[in-house]
């Protein structure tokens, strides 16, 4: 038998095994510790930046959700203040028929115009004061909201504009125009079937488009000289002005386009003339049962406004609808992504469970060896005193 005395005697591959051993230990104690199966980017290169990218995924989508929900209260806001404005109206309406009819005295039209005079500067108010986050949502109208990650990822509407100014008044769209110093523009609007306001000459009118996030209001007014009904129930609006710069390359061009009567012009036989201001006669500010011109078409007036009113309302439930949609699949696709992500970050406990074992088991079997290799040393040392 033999044996061999050396300076180093441990096996090359005993102290390998044994680090070896406690980094499956360590690495297993932090993932069971932390509950990831990625604490830094050198435990799985590519595993750690899909994470990154699905995390940035899912904040962005639950803020969009709470962005959403934050556009369904304004909706709902909107159609809350836009239906007691609608019952205004109908009031009003209500009133006026009654009004209307000759078996009352001056004395007694006088006290139904009170009420309702009273009630459409109710009706301002609502308009003047209703906010939403500070903002006056029938002042500013319009909004965007960010429903999801991405730039562009943007749903763009409009809340309707209350006020008696315009409310019941003309307006059309504008399907085209022409230049110079009377320029003319053709207008339409179905609802001029149902017995809403027309142009009429000396009406005075502003531009503005309603094309979101495109929308903007004109400043130029322009008085009606002519005005021709064509056949397919349009008009052509003959103006005593040219188009302003503004008016053509901002307002008239692109989509959504429309004129508005914002006064009316009035030439009494005495000469000169007055501004009829507040939107005109057509107008739900100047409703006045007492005055017989005006009493001609009120009721005309408050159906063009009770009928903006509710498709305006119409809209916006039609924006709240379509908006919880968009939390339910932002919600979904969230659900996803978090169980994809898991999959990949996520700490498999039985299988860490079974590794952690494995290695505290290699672990103390390499240390034992190495306690072993070190005392073979002294045994021969030991036979050779012996001898």
């Amino acid at each position: 038998m033999t044996f061999s005395l050396s300076l180093n005697s441990e096996p090359s591959g005993l102290n390998r095994a044994l680090a070896a051993a406690s980094r499956t230990v360590e690495t297993s104690m932090e993932r069971l510790a932390s509950g990831k199966k990625i604490n830094s980017a050198s435990d799985d290169v590519a595993g750690f930046a899909i994470s990154e990218r699905m995390t940035t995924q899912i904040k962005g989508l639950n803020k969009a959700v709470q962005n959403i929900n934050d556009g369904i209260s304004l909706a709902a806001a909107v159609q809350a203040t836009t239906k007691e404005v609608i019952n205004i109206a109908q009031r009003i309406r209500e009133l006026t028929v009654q009004g209307l009819s000759e078996t009352n005295s001056t004395s007694d039209k006088a006290k139904i115009q009170t009420e309702i005079g009273a009630l459409i500067a109710e009706i301002g108010k609502i308009g003047e004061s209703s906010t939403f986050n500070d903002r006056n949502y029938h002042r500013e109208t319009m909004y965007a909201v960010q429903t999801g990650v991405n730039d562009g990822d943007m749903l763009h509407f409009h809340t309707n504009y209350i006020d008696p100014q315009a409310l019941g008044s003309a307006i059309g769209s504008v399907n085209s125009y022409t230049t110079g110093s009377n320029a003319t523009i053709k207008v339409g609007n179905s609802d001029w079937l149902n017995g809403a306001h027309k142009f009429a000459a000396n009406d005075v009118i502003i531009f503005g488009k309603a094309d979101p996030p495109n929308s903007a209001a004109g400043t130029t007014t322009y008085t009606v000289n002519v005005v021709l009904n064509n056949v397919d129930g349009s008009q052509t609006l003959t103006l005593g002005a040219d188009l302003s710069t503004n008016d053509r390359e901002n307002i008239l061009s692109g989509n959504g386009a429309y004129a508005l009567v914002v006064a009316g012009l009035e030439f009494p036989s005495g000469g000169g003339f007055t501004i009829i201001p507040s939107g005109g006669h057509k107008s739900l500010a100047n409703l006045d049962i007492t005055d017989p011109k005006k009493s001609l078409t009120a009721l005309d007036t408050l159906d063009a406004t009770i009928r903006s009113l509710s498709r305006s309302s119409a809209n916006m439930g039609t924006i709240e609808n379509r908006l919880q949609f968009s939390i339910s699949n932002l919600l979904s696709v969230v659900e996803s992504t978090e169980a994809a992500r898991s999959s990949i970050v996520d700490t498999d406990f039985a299988v860490e469970s079974a590794l952690l074992a494995k290695g505290m088991v290699l672990q103390q079997s390499a240390a034992a060896m190495l306690t072993q290799s070190r005392a073979q040393p002294d045994l021969i040392l030991s036979l050779l005193r012996g001898g």
